[in-house]
C-alpha cells in the first residue's frame, strides 16, 4: 500500500470504524487520539516523543494533563531537537528517524519498533487502565502494557532478584523493594534495544506462554522509553544519558573493605586495622556497623561515649597511622523520643511508618526533611572525618506500612520504589556541592538513575550457603544489566557461618574469590559463635585460608590500574565493569542463559566455584576467539565446554586472545605508591589495545580534563607493542615510569621486556 508523507502542521483526521483517530505532529513527536471503540467518545491518547534518533518516549493516558507530568528520574528535556518524519495511511501512522521506525497500527494502537532494515524489534500491543480505590491511596489507576517478545529473544535486567535466572524469558518478577530484592524497571534485549519503564509503584513483569506484560499498581499514564542500540554498552550508555551518569569513585573505594556485624569499640576496630597492617594484608577501608551509638537510639547520630570516647582521634589515627578510611552505618529511621526524632516530628518530617528496631522512617521525599537529615549526619560524622556512608535499610523496611502511608509527594504507594533514590539524592548533592570531593555510598536499595548519586548497592541480608552464592551471581549480573554499574555482596553471606568450621571456611574462600571480581570488594557478615558479632577477619579462617584470601586481596590490588581505567569508562562512556557474557558475546546464543560465568572488563572471564567440595568445574568458552587459562597459559578454542581445574586456591579465570591486562605492583593500600612499574600482560592471537587512565583519585577535576590517558596497542602479526603519547596531565602525574611487557604463551611461558617511558610514543619489538 502506498504511503504518503506529509509535512504536518495541524491535525489530520482518519475515519476509522465508529470513531475518528486524530493525530497531530508536535515539535518533537506526535500525539494520537484514539476514540473509545464502543461509544465513539473519548478514549486514549498516545504521545510519541523523539528524545534522540535512537530513543523514543512512549506515553499512553486517558487525559491530556497526564501526558505532561514530568518524570522523576529521567531528564529528557535538555536534548536538542531531532529530525524526524511522519507518514500515514488508512492502517497506520509511522514516525521515522535516521535510526529507527515506529509504526502505530490503527485503530488498535499497537506500537511496533523497527530498525531501518524493517526488522521488527518490539511490539507493544494492548494496554489497560483500571480504576480502583483504597482508603490508603484514594482513587487510583492500575496500568498494564502487553508486549510481544520474539521467540529467540533473551531479556535481562530488572534489578537484583534471587530467582536464579539470568535470561528473564518465561519468568515473573515482582518489582518491589525489599531486603535482598532491588527493583529497577529496565530491560535489555538481545534484539538490540532497552526498555525503561517509567513508573515508581509496585510493578510486575510477566512473561509466559499466553501473557507477556508489565503491570504497575498506580499510574497516571503508561510511560516507557524505547532505546535502540548496537550493543548492550551502547544501550546502557543511552540509558545513563537519560537518567544520569555515574561519577568516578575515589580510588580507595575499589580496594578492599573489611567489615563485620559489628565492631563494638574503638579498641576492637583499630586493633583489627593494626593487625591487618602487621599481617601485611592490603586494606583501604573498615566499616563501623550499627549500634556504635550505644543505647542512644537509631538516628541519634553519635558515637557512644563509652565505646568510642574520642572518635576524632580514632579517625585521625586510622588516616595517619594506618592509611585506612572509615565508613559508618546510618539508617533512615529514628527511635521515637530521642532528640533528633523530636526535630523531625516537630516539622512533620516523619512518615507514619514504623520500621525495624521500633524506629520511625523520615520522609526522604521532602527536600526540607532531606536537608535536616544531611545537616545532622554532617555534624555528627563528616566533621569528625568519616570518609564514606553505609546507608542501611533504605527500602525502607516495612513495605506494608510504607504502602499505606502518605509522603511529601502524595500517597506513598505511588512512589513505593523510589525511597532510596531520594534518600541518596538528599545527601549526595549537598555533600559534593560543599566538599568538592568524590563520594562512596553503600546502600541496600536502588532505582533507575540512582547511579548518579555515587551509590553501590549490596544484596542485603542473605544466607551463608553455597545455594545462596549460586543465586547471587545472576542477581548481580542482572542488576548491572539494569544500568547501575556498582554492586556487591556480603562476602560469605550475612546470616551465619562459623570461621572455625572447615565447611564454612571453604564457602567463605569460594565466595571471597568471587568477590575479588565484583565491582566493590567487601567482606561482611554476622558470624558465630558470639553474640551476632563473631570474628570475620582474614586470620579468623585459619592459616591456610588466610594465605589464600590474602593472595586474592593482593591480586585485586595488582589489578587496580586495570580496574580504575575501566571505572573511568563507566563514567565517560556508560560502561559496565561486571558483565554477563551476552555483553560481549551476544551472537553466541549458548551464553544467553549462563548464570555462573561473567566478564570482568571485556577480556577477563571469571568462573566462580559454587559447589561444596568441588575441585573442578565445567566452563563454556564463548565462540569467536581463543582463550588462555590465566593460571597456566594453556590455550583453548572458543565454542566448546571444558572441565577447568579448581583446587581450593584457584578460581578459574580465562583471558581471551587479543587482550592487554594491566597489573601494578604489590601495595598495602591504594595510595601507598604510584602504579609503577606496570606490567602489560599481552595475550596474543589477535590485535589488542587498552588505555590506562589516571587522575588525582579523589576530586572532580577530571571533569575539567585534569587526567591522563596512555594507550597501548599490540600488533599481533608484527609482534609489536606501541605505547602512545601521554594525553593530558594532572597535578602529581608520573613523569618517568617503567612498563614491563609480558607476552603470554602456552604453559605459562612468556616473553618479557622492560622499557622506560617519558610520555612520548615508543614502539617495542617483541
Amino acid at each position: 500500500m502506498k504511503i504518503s508523507t506529509y509535512i504536518l502542521i495541524c491535525s489530520f483526521c482518519i475515519l476509522m470504524g465508529c470513531g475518528q483517530t486524530n493525530f497531530s505532529k508536535t515539535e518533537n513527536g506526535l500525539i494520537i487520539d484514539f476514540p473509545d471503540q464502543k461509544s465513539g467518545g473519548t478514549g486514549k491518547k498516545l504521545a510519541l516523543e523523539v528524545v534522540s534518533p535512537k530513543i523514543i518516549k512512549v506515553a499512553f493516558s486517558t487525559t491530556d494533563s497526564a501526558l505532561n507530568i514530568p518524570s522523576l528520574v529521567v531528564d529528557d528535556k535538555t536534548a536538542p531537537p531531532v529530525a524526524f518524519s511522519v507518514a500515514e495511511d488508512q492502517d497506520k501512522i509511522e514516525l521515522t528517524t535516521d535510526s529507527l521506525l515506529v509504526s502505530v497500527e490503527l485503530p488498535s494502537g499497537t506500537v511496533c519498533f523497527y530498525d531501518l532494515e524493517n526488522r521488527l524489534l518490539l511490539s507493544a500491543a494492548g494496554n489497560e487502565f483500571v480504576s480502583f480505590e483504597k482508603e490508603c491511596t484514594g482513587k487510583q489507576t492500575h496500568i498494564r502494557q502487553d508486549f510481544k517478545w520474539q521467540p529467540d529473544e533473551a531479556l535481562y535486567g530488572l534489578g537484583q532478584h534471587r530467582h536464579g535466572h539470568l535470561n528473564l524469558r518465561g519468568v515473573k518478577v515482582d518489582l518491589i523493594q525489599d531486603n535482598t530484592e532491588v527493583s529497577v524497571p529496565f530491560l535489555l534485549s538481545t534484539r538490540g534495544y532497552g526498555l525503561l519503564w517509567d513508573n515508581y509503584s509496585q510493578t510486575v513483569f510477566n512473561d509466559s506462554a499466553d501473557s507477556s506484560y508489565i503491570w504497575s499498581d498506580i499510574g497516571d499514564k503508561i510511560q516507557y522509553y524505547f532505546i535502540k542500540g548496537t550493543t548492550f554498552d551502547d544501550i546502557i550508555a543511552q540509558n545513563r544519558k537519560l537518567t544520569g551518569e555515574a561519577p568516578m569513585y575515589p580510588l580507595w573505594a575499589l580496594g578492599y573493605m573489611q567489615s563485620r556485624n559489628r565492631y563494638r569499640s574503638e579498641a576492637e576496630l583499630t586493633g583489627v586495622v593494626r593487625k591487618q597492617r602487621e599481617q601485611k594484608i592490603p586494606l583501604d577501608a573498615i566499616i563501623l556497623d550499627y549500634y556504635h551509638w550505644g543505647d542512644q537510639g537509631f538516628g541519634s547520630f553519635v558515637f557512644d561515649e563509652k565505646d568510642f570516647p574520642d572518635p576524632e582521634k580514632m579517625i585521625r589515627d586510622l588516616h595517619q597511622k594506618y592509611h585506612c578510611k572509615l565508613l559508618v552505618s546510618v539508617w533512615p529511621s529514628l527511635t521515637p523520643g530521642i532528640r533528633n526524632w523530636n526535630l523531625f516530628d516537630r516539622e512533620g518530617y516523619l512518615l507514619d511508618v514504623m520500621a525495624g528496631f521500633h524506629t520511625q522512617v523520615y520522609d526522604a521525599f521532602n527536600p526540607a526533611a532531606g536537608k535536616l537529615y544531611y545537616e545532622l549526619i554532617k555534624e555528627a560524622y563528616l566533621k569528625k572525618g568519616v570518609d564514606g556512608w553505609w546507608f542501611d535499610a533504605t527500602e525502607p523496611e516495612n513495605q506494608e506500612g510504607f504502602y499505606r502511608s502518605k509522603c511529601h509527594l502524595g500517597t506513598t504507594a505511588k512512589y513505593l520504589n523510589l525511597y532510596s533514590y531520594f534518600d541518596m539524592k538528599n545527601v549526595y548533592e549537598r555533600q559534593t556541592a560543599e566538599t568538592g570531593k568524590r563520594m562512596f555510598i553503600l546502600t541496600r536499595s536502588g532505582f533507575s538513575g540512582q547511579q548518579k548519586f555515587g551509590t553501590t548497592v549490596w544484596s542485603g541480608d542473605i544466607e551463608s550457603t553455597f545455594d545462596e552464592l549460586k543465586l547471587q551471581i545472576p542477581a548481580g549480573l542482572n542488576f548491572c544489566m539494569s544500568a547501575l554499574p556498582y554492586w556487591t555482596t556480603d562476602i560469605g553471606g550475612y546470616k551465619g557461618g562459623n570461621p572455625a568450621d572447615p565447611a564454612y571456611q571453604e564457602l567463605f574462600t569460594r565466595w571471597f574469590q568471587y568477590g575479588t571480581f565484583c565491582p566493590i570488594f567487601r567482606a561482611h557478615g554476622r558470624r558465630f559463635p558470639g553474640d551476632r558479632s563473631g570474628a570475620n577477619e582474614i586470620w579468623s579462617y585459619g592459616r591456610e585460608k588466610q594465605k589464600i584470601l590474602t593472595d586474592y586481596i593482593t591480586f585485586r590490588y595488582r589489578l587496580l590500574p586495570y580496574i580504575y581505567s575501566l571505572s573511568s569508562l563507566v563514567t565517560f562512556e556508560g560502561y559496565t565493569l561486571m558483565r554477563a557474557l551476552p555483553f560481549d558475546f551476544a551472537a553466541d546464543s549458548r551464553v544467553h542463559n549462563i548464570t555462573d560465568q561473567f566478564m570482568f572488563g571485556n577480556d577477563l572471564m571469571v568462573c566462580p566455584v559454587t559447589d561444596a567440595g568441588a575441585r573442578e568445574r565445567q566452563v563454556y568458552l564463548p565462540k569467536g576467539t581463543r582463550w588462555f587459562d590465566f593460571w597456566t597459559g594453556i590455550q583453548y578454542d572458543g565454542g566448546q565446554e571444558i572441565m577447568a581445574e579448581a583446587p581450593l586456591q584457584i578460581i578459574p579465570l580465562f583471558i581471551r586472545a587479543g587482550s592487554i591486562l594491566l597489573m601494578g605492583p604489590e601495595i598495602q593500600y591504594s595510595a601507598e605508591a604510584p602504579a609503577d612499574p606496570v606490567e602489560l600482560r599481552i595475550f596474543p592471537g589477535s590485535n589488542a589495545s587498552f588505555t590506562l587512565y589516571e587522575d588525582e583519585t579523589d576530586n572532580f577535576n577530571y571533569l575539567n580534563g585534569q587526567c591522563q590517558r596512555i594507550t597501548f596497542r599490540y600488533n599481533d602479526q608484527g609482534k609489536k607493542v606501541t605505547i602512545g603519547e601521554a594525553e593530558g596531565s594532572y597535578p602529581g602525574n608520573i613523569k618517568e615510569r617503567t612498563f614491563r611487557i609480558i607476552l603470554a604463551g602456552n604453559n605459562g611461558e612468556s616473553l618479557q621486556q622492560t622499557v622506560s617511558y617519558l610520555g612520548k610514543e615508543i614502539t617495542v619489538q617483541l
